[in-house]
């Protein structure tokens, strides 16, 4: 999650602000559905082994419309499903889920706190640096094993690119933020109809949207860690354009055949197999 504190879904917290053992610290990144706040423990450990510093996302629940809060509500629910029922080394940690009780001030109250293991940042804010990472292709290499581990307990990410991807202290790398994630039913999955354009395939882009959402595949991910690959090895966006809408279009002819994409000639040669792969027009591909 990355973003600004004007973000739509974004969550003022004063600093010093608390909830349960927790005292809010600065704002690491808001999202459209929720804010990221560093933290400190306040408070001795009481049962729970609780390190000393986390990140607390908030994913608001107050003053919205009951439609707002519903599909709100869900979204917290699968992050947290997701996080605590696959716990793999490549998956961020969560320690614990708190609520506010605040009624006085009415946009925490209710939130969703999910009390998370703390990142130095992430591949997001590395790339936005101007620098490609020499650690790049080890970082690849664990996001793989984060979607295999995620794949193998039967989830789809469905929202896989560099700010969902955090690097830890020690410069490895989590997999994050699992809000649009879902568990698979078969061979599809139904994921909230929200998705970050560039790194969409694009048969999600005339997927149908029911009463559960929209289908999604694993390999909706797979397309996803073939954009991410080919930004961080480095290059820009494998399809062309300037606004996001004409990229999506250009993802759109790629997929009918009418457009190439435009791989970067510094893409080592065994990844423009790998990319190429992962990129592959139609699912069945």
């Amino acid at each position: 999650m990355t973003g600004r504190a004007g973000a739509p879904g974004a969550l003022t917290v004063p600093p010093g602000y608390r909830i349960g053992a927790w005292a809010v610290g600065h704002l690491l990144g808001a999202g459209a559905f929720g804010s990221v706040y560093a933290a400190r423990r306040a408070e001795p450990e009481q049962g729970l082994p609780l390190p000393a510093r986390a990140a607390l996302k908030f994913l608001p629940t107050g003053t919205r419309t009951p439609r707002q809060l519903r599909h709100l509500s869900e979204l917290a629910e699968r992050e947290t499903e997701v996080l605590r029922r696959v716990r793999t080394p490549r998956l961020i940690r969560l320690y614990e889920v708190l609520t506010v009780d605040d009624p006085g001030r009415p946009e925490l109250d209710g939130a969703t706190v999910l009390v998370l293991e703390e990142a130095a940042g992430s591949l997001d804010t590395l790339l936005a640096g101007g620098a490609v990472p020499q650690a790049g292709p080890a970082l690849l290499a664990q996001v793989c094993e984060g979607l295999d581990q995620l794949h193998g307990a039967g989830w789809v990410h469905g929202d896989l690119k560099p700010g969902n991807v955090l690097l830890m202290a020690d410069g490895t790398a989590r997999l994050g933020d699992f809000n649009m994630a879902a568990e698979l039913e078969g061979t599809h999955a139904y994921s909230p109809a929200f998705a970050t354009p560039d790194y969409t395939p694009p048969d999600q882009f005339w997927a149908e949207v029911g009463e559960r959402g929209t289908k999604i595949r694993p390999t909706a991910d797979i397309w996803a860690f073939g954009v991410l690959a080919h930004v961080v090895l480095p290059g820009p966006l494998p399809l062309p354009g300037g606004p996001p809408a004409a990229r999506r279009d250009a993802a759109l002819r790629y997929a009918r055949g009418q457009e190439e994409l435009r791989l970067s000639a510094e893409l080592p040669e065994h990844w423009r197999d790998i990319v190429q792969d992962c990129l592959a027009r139609r699912h069945e591909d």
